[in-house]
């Protein structure tokens, strides 16, 4: 019987990733680290040399790591929130900009001192820009930080980075065509990946949930199963069509399927095929490792491997410092964000392929990449004790102008009520943009370019079609906008008619275009005027819908992230049956006296205690909603979620059912001289009776007390900061 080479090459991978990573597990190391091992063990260079060819289909084995890279993006995707990026978002855009650019800048500038030529030294700075998002990801699962506050700033930084990635990729190979750099070419890729991106989301939001939560109705887990896997694939092959990476059409569709009711059940259906697929991803990559190569160009490569780490941090370090981050967070950053991955290999290969690059970059990339793997998790794993030590030795002068910044940038990104509503007017007006671009580019790819006639008829398909978004786009600072605004609303409606006049000349000359646009629009809007309106509404009703819709363990932990003053945020812990605490009440537990921990909320089955009181027992599998910040939650993890038997496994909280922690929010109230608070211990001001809520911090001037103990005392000027549920707290 004959066996397929590639049913034999996996065989092989995943028993030694098995074996090694076992070892590994064994002894505490990061499985990443097991999985390159075993990659070296099998690869071309270590038994192979001696054995022959122990994996004889590589070609097979890297087909099966791309679905790796696919599935761990898929799966990044489904636990992505865009109310967690718009938390970081700003942030993590600064941090990213001003370190891909510096970095850039200093990988060329090391590849010109190293004697390289110009096309060598511009590859390796844009090699050593991109952190890996796979590896990253990967080691912060295995070290158990996904749900650390840096982990999702980092996480936000890896996004833009991916989409800086994707630039630098159309740059570098429009650069080694046309033997110059174009602005141009740069700023047109920019708007096509804007614009492909965007309609990927609108469509997939408006179909998707509402399809994914029918299967899951009426169907079977392998129903979900097949269906999430199979449009995870599909926008990824579709990405690749674009010219852009699978990875990103992976994460887009994960990121849809995120604001699904079944994505909870998706991501525990879909974890099995990424832990698979991944482990030959990390496999593959290890098998790359050429001990003569690295012989060869280890001082270019140490040097080289200086540079990514140290450059990588310090930048990273410096922009999450510009972007408002104290100096604890900056540092954690920076130092989650000092490696490069499998877009620096990428970039290498297209360099190769594109024959303007040396032979010795590809080998050289990789093994800075796994010299830089190596040292992640560790760097991950100690980061918070350097940022420490390293905050204990800074003057104090610096660490004041640090804080006063932050609360100056703080202040600077709160909105009015006037701008966040010119905000959204505007996202509904670029949104509505985006459709109409859509609707027309792609009837006009469809359409046959011979006879007049049908170019007149798919210009009116066209614009029948995108006519609800243009009313919406023409009235976004109408009646319901900004009524001081008149320059704005006839700004906003002359750009209106100047996007439908260029998408036009896809069809026509210019002098058609420009009678069809003005002609067409003002027939369309008197004919149809009241049914755009509830045309559009419609659609904007179904797309909110969506996001109304979102899964409640999904709305759990977005609503948590947003309940986070200061340096502290809010985890949710189950107890264990064999916990210490189980038992006890809140005053015995010790989570307040002990720990420094605020138990906001009780969850027990479909029971929901707010702000409970020092003598309210802890039962087995109750659910706690805990404020505190990360060493002090690590901390009292070992007390609550685990056994007094140290052997026994802890428990992994499931998704929630009953009231939704959404309804809960963060409010602060300022003190003034009438208040009847002034004066008054926190146990004798009655928060907790009077608006089923609980104290959990205090401002008070520049100090900044969290989880105040219930006998201090208010004063005047105080702002202080309250959680409880949004329909009680009413100041």
């Amino acid at each position: 019987m004959n066996i397929p080479l590639l049913l034999q090459d996996l065989a092989v991978i995943l028993g030694v990733a098995g074996l090694v990573t076992l070892v590994f597990q064994r002894l505490k190391q990061p499985l990443v680290l097991g999985y390159l091992l075993a990659g070296l063990l099998v690869g071309p260079h270590f038994f192979g040399s001696w054995l022959g060819p122990v994996v004889v289909d590589p070609e097979g084995v890297q087909t099966w790591a791309e679905l790796g890279v696919i599935f761990l993006m898929f799966s990044l995707g489904l636990e992505f929130s865009f109310q967690k990026l718009k938390r970081v978002g700003p942030s993590s855009a600064i941090t990213a900009s001003f370190e891909v650019i510096a970095m850039v800048l200093l990988g060329f500038a090391t590849g010109r001192i190293l004697g390289w030529n110009f096309m060598d030294s511009l590859y390796l700075g844009a090699m050593i820009a991109i952190s890996s998002t796979t590896i990253i990801v990967k080691s912060l699962q295995d070290l158990g930080l996904k749900t650390r506050r840096f982990a999702e700033m980092i996480l936000g930084v890896l996004i833009v980075e991916d989409l800086f990635a994707i630039l630098l990729l159309v740059a570098l190979s429009t650069l080694a065509q046309a033997q110059n750099f174009s602005g141009l070419s740069l700023l047109i890729a920019a708007a096509k990946l804007l614009l492909v991106v965007s309609c990927w989301f609108l469509s997939g939001y408006l179909v998707l949930p509402r399809l994914m939560k029918f299967a899951g109705k009426v169907g079977s887990e392998e129903v979900l199963t097949v269906l999430a896997s199979g449009f995870c694939l599909g926008l990824a092959i579709f990405a690749a069509h674009f010219g852009y990476s699978v990875a990103l059409g992976a994460f887009i569709m994960g990121s849809i399927l995120a604001e699904s009711t079944e994505s909870h059940r998706i991501e525990e259906l879909v974890r099995p095929l990424r832990d698979v697929f991944a482990a030959v991803f990390f496999v593959s990559v290890g098998m790359l490792i050429d001990p003569r190569m690295i012989a060869a160009h280890w001082g270019a490569i140490l040097i080289i491997t200086f540079v990514a780490v140290i450059g990588k941090a310090l930048t990273s370090i410096v922009g999450a410092l510009m972007s408002g981050q104290s100096w604890r967070m900056s540092v954690q950053v920076g130092l989650g964000l000092a490696q490069i991955g499998e877009f620096s290999f990428i970039i290498a290969a297209m360099g190769l392929a594109l024959k303007v690059t040396s032979d010795f970059i590809y080998p050289v990339a990789v093994a800075v990449s796994i010299l830089t793997t190596l040292l992640t998790p560790y760097r991950l794993r100690y980061s918070h004790k350097i940022a420490v030590a390293l905050e204990d030795r800074l003057p104090a002068r610096f660490t004041h102008l640090l804080a006063r910044y932050s609360d100056w940038r703080g202040k600077k990104s709160a909105d009015s009520e006037e701008r966040k509503l010119l905000r959204m007017q505007l996202t509904r007006w670029l949104l509505s943009g985006i459709v109409v671009t859509g609707i027309f580019l792609g009837t006009a790819e469809l359409m046959p370019e011979t006879y007049a006639a049908e170019r007149t008829m798919a210009w009116a398909i066209a614009a029948l079609t995108s006519s609800p978004f243009l009313w919406a786009m023409f009235f976004a600072f109408g009646k319901r906008g900004l009524a001081r605004s008149p320059v704005q609303a006839f700004l906003t409606r002359v750009c209106t008619l100047i996007l439908v006049g260029i998408l036009s000349l896809e069809y026509f000359a210019f002098v058609q275009a420009a009678f069809f646009t003005l002609a067409g629009t003002a027939l369309v809007y008197l004919l149809f005027f009241r049914q755009l309106n509830t045309s559009y509404r419609w659609f904007e009703k179904q797309f909110l819908s969506t996001f109304d819709e979102a899964p409640k363990t999904q709305r759990m932990i977005d609503v948590r992230n947003r309940l986070a003053p200061w340096d502290a945020h809010l985890v949710r812990l189950k107890v264990h049956p064999n916990s210490i605490i189980a038992g006890k009440s809140l005053r015995e537990s010790g989570l307040r006296g002990h720990y420094q921990l605020n138990v906001v909320v009780i969850k027990r089955g479909s029971r929901t205690l707010v702000a409970p009181t020092s003598s309210e027992l802890i039962f087995p599998q109750d659910e706690l909603l805990v404020l505190g910040v990360d060493e002090q939650i690590d901390q009292a993890r070992d007390a609550i979620e685990f056994a007094r038997n140290a052997d026994q496994s802890p428990t992994v909280a499931p998704g929630s059912s009953g009231q939704a922690l959404d309804q809960y929010e963060l409010k602060n109230l300022l003190i003034s001289e009438t208040s009847p608070l002034v004066g008054v211990t926190i146990r004798e001001s009655r928060v907790r009776e009077q608006f089923g809520g609980i104290i959990v911090g205090i401002e008070r001037g520049k100090r900044r007390i969290l989880n105040p103990n219930p006998d201090l005392i208010i004063e005047l000027s105080d702002i202080l900061w309250i959680v409880g549920q949004s329909s009680q707290l009413k100041f």
